[in-house]
């Protein structure tokens, strides 16, 4: 089944902005590309800042559910840590693994344009509230914020490897360290309470 006009918009125009930035990216190159008129882009979207919404709102969704799914069948917390982890490895081997676009959203307009921003700041505090739930049946509270906020940045870093350097095991060292962190915080606080 062939895609409606604004589906093709919005992924040729994520693709363009995975390769090359947001900025770097016009709207002549994204109609040229997607094969629309610029009526039709701007029938669908009322602004550049609109479309590159709209791509953020479609990774967004896409990330989360394919998480959810990949979690959904794991038995407890600690292997659903894990495979969030896991989840980024596989994301890195992907053919079409550029970085990611929230964090580029956020290099790129900062705190000037909240309609693009926020759905970056959602993602990562959506990710930053699964990984302390998760924590949450394994140690205490306190802990698992503290860590929460440590494997965030451990996934970001890790996500700015992979594409700097091409590490596709970066995940997987990640996790390593994250482990040890969880580990570590097991035998302070005796796990849950």
């Amino acid at each position: 089944m062939r895609a409606s006009k604004r589906q093709q918009v919005v992924d040729k125009a994520g693709e363009l902005f995975s390769l090359h930035g947001f900025h770097p990216v016009g709207i002549e190159r994204i109609i040229d590309e997607a094969e629309v008129a610029r009526m039709t882009l701007y029938h669908h979207f009322a602004s550049k800042e609109d479309l590159i919404r709209a791509v953020l709102e479609q990774r967004y969704a896409f990330i989360m559910d394919s998480m959810a799914a990949k979690l959904a069948a794991m038995p407890d917390a600690s292997a659903r840590l894990k495979g969030i982890f896991d989840w980024y490895g596989t994301w890195f081997r992907s053919p079409t693994f550029a970085g990611c676009l929230f964090e580029r959203a956020l290099a790129e307009f900062g705190d000037t344009c909240p309609t693009v921003t926020d759905v970056a700041v959602r993602y990562r505090n959506d990710l930053l509230a699964m990984i302390e739930r998760l924590l949450r049946e394994v140690v205490n509270r306190s802990a698992a914020r503290r860590l929460a906020n440590v494997y965030v940045m451990l996934l970001s870093g890790a996500t700015a490897d992979a594409r700097a350097v091409g590490d596709s095991k970066a995940a997987a060292r990640a996790w390593v360290a994250a482990q040890a962190l969880l580990n570590e915080a097991r035998a302070d606080t005796g796990g849950v309470r």
